[in-house]
């Protein structure tokens, strides 16, 4: 008999400046959680060079709400504004798990709230 294969919710990006490791630790963790997360060197939008707007295009396709990313220079375009979020964390990889998990859900509530 086969084990059955749990559908997560996925509403979070991270973009290639999240580093592996912490990607992973941080993907375990939604996983225990019933979400899931994509990452962008293991996604259909993998490259260096890739156009902000492309990697919208892929988020929008796939119901993805939020773009997570180390980097400072990140913008979300005016086209997209309203429908997928920009979160920039701080601190590198002293960051802790907890705190971005938090931090993303805190996003989501507000997504939420501003939709009802």
């Amino acid at each position: 008999m086969k084990r059955k294969v749990r559908k997560y919710k996925t509403p979070f990006f991270f973009d290639r400046t999240v580093p592996k490791d912490f990607y992973f630790s941080v993907q375990r963790r939604l996983n225990y959680l019933g979400y899931g997360a994509v990452w962008q060197p293991r996604s259909a939008v993998r490259g260096r060079n890739r156009d902000i707007r492309e990697i919208l295009e892929y988020c929008l396709s796939r119901g993805i709400k939020i773009l997570v990313t180390f980097s400072r220079n990140v913008e979300i375009p005016e086209e997209y504004e309203g429908k997928i979020r920009l979160i920039r964390l701080k601190g590198g990889r002293r960051k802790t798990v907890n705190k971005v998990i938090a931090r993303l859900f805190l996003e989501i509530r507000r997504d939420e709230g501003a939709q009802s």
